[in-house]
């Protein structure tokens, strides 16, 4: 099989293990069984990726399930994380190394890797003359390192399909294991509850970790919150007035008032269900609502929100950025306790700085005020 046609992960395997596991736990919360389904693809490419720090990993994953399986529709191929790789940083060793290695892996070859360092700088910026621009990197790849005497072993030309796991036993195994394991801890922690109910009840009047913490977040309190619908009523998605808040953006000399980025915010609140000033409140305590002062306005508007850390780390679409920083929210609610602060419980995890709760809620505020008005 063709480099170029190695495959991952296809949206059939995708299909195929959704349909699986509503099939088999139908019973089960659609929450949980979408997780499954997440999780499985996600270990399916893992496996694939060059030997990078999880971190880069779980960017690389992200990134090659939104635009090919989720966008495009079609399969995760060799190339495709080729593509992916291409863009990192390969002044750091950390990134440098494996992704050497994982091309002679490949390709089936050994290379010097100033050879190979001088190769992927050609392919990660080609010269407008290139004649070979209409073939996939993959290829120029290989035909880059025939010009440099690098010989391809015999087979190199022909990859063998990526190894994936297999849908009718091991990935079903795989996710029929986790259940099981999901399942048993689920009624040791309900037998834990029963007998020590009255512990359990003190404890959540004491947010603070501690011994209890892991009872509370059992499954009874998620119930309990997804009843409740995770946020407050008065962060729930509710329209606006966009001409006031574009104004007050505009106060702020900010970026996030033009489009496609204002929209792009106004549309992920909307899909999930969260006030769209709480969106903008997040901005403007990560980024001062992007003023258009900033030299680098341009490449911080696409990730006002500093999801996966930072818009240094994490560079992509605002589409993208708003949308993964409002399903965290959305994630991160869902189990939260009715008399918890929701602004304090987000920022648990969203952020590490434990004011920040204080200057998104005070943000929330003036806004609301200015727009209200």
């Amino acid at each position: 099989m063709p480099a170029e046609e190695a495959l991952v992960v296809s949206p059939t395997d995708v299909r195929n293990i959704r349909s699986y596991v509503q099939h088999k736990y139908s019973s089960m919360p659609q929450e949980q069984r979408a997780e499954i389904v997440a999780d499985a693809v996600t270990r399916i490419i893992h496996k694939q990726l060059p030997a990078f720090e999880e971190s880069v990993k779980r960017l690389i994953t992200s990134e090659l399930i939104r635009s090919a399986v989720m966008e495009q529709g079609r399969p995760v191929k060799a190339d495709d994380i080729f593509d992916a790789c291409l863009v990192l940083d390969r002044n750091v060793t950390a990134i440098a190394e494996p992704f050497h290695e994982w091309i002679e892996l490949q390709l089936s070859v050994q290379c010097d890797s100033e050879v190979m360092g001088r190769v992927l700088d050609k392919l990660a910026n080609p010269s407008m003359e290139s004649d070979t621009h209409a073939d996939s990197l993959w290829t120029q790849l290989r035909a880059e390192l025939a010009t440099h005497s690098v010989r391809l072993h015999q087979g190199a030309e022909t990859i063998e399909p990526a190894e994936v796991i297999s849908l009718p036993s091991s990935a079903f195994e795989l996710i029929k294991k986790r259940i099981e394991r999901r399942n048993l801890m689920y009624l040791s922690l309900c037998i834990i509850l029963a007998v020590t109910s009255v512990l359990y009840a003190w404890s959540l009047s004491r947010p603070s970790a501690g011994q209890m913490l892991p009872p509370v977040a059992t499954n009874p309190v998620q119930k309990v919150e997804m009843a409740a619908g995770g946020l407050p009523m008065e962060l729930r998605y509710t329209p606006i007035n966009e001409e006031m808040l574009i104004r007050y953006l505009e106060t702020r000399s900010s970026v996030l008032a033009e489009q496609p980025y204002f929209d792009a915010i106004i549309d992920a609140a909307h899909a999930f269900d969260i006030h769209p000033i709480l969106l903008f409140a997040i901005t403007g305590q990560e980024q001062g609502f992007v003023p258009k002062t900033n030299k680098l306005a341009d490449e911080i508007a696409n990730n006002p929100f500093n999801v996966f850390h930072s818009w240094k780390e994490y560079n992509t679409t605002i589409h993208d950025s708003a949308e993964i920083a409002a399903r965290t929210i959305f994630n991160l609610s869902k189990d939260r306790p009715a008399d918890a602060d929701a602004f304090a419980w987000i920022n648990r995890k969203y952020a590490e700085d434990p004011r920040w709760s204080d200057g998104v809620r005070s943000i929330f505020s003036t806004i609301t005020a200015y727009v209200e008005d």
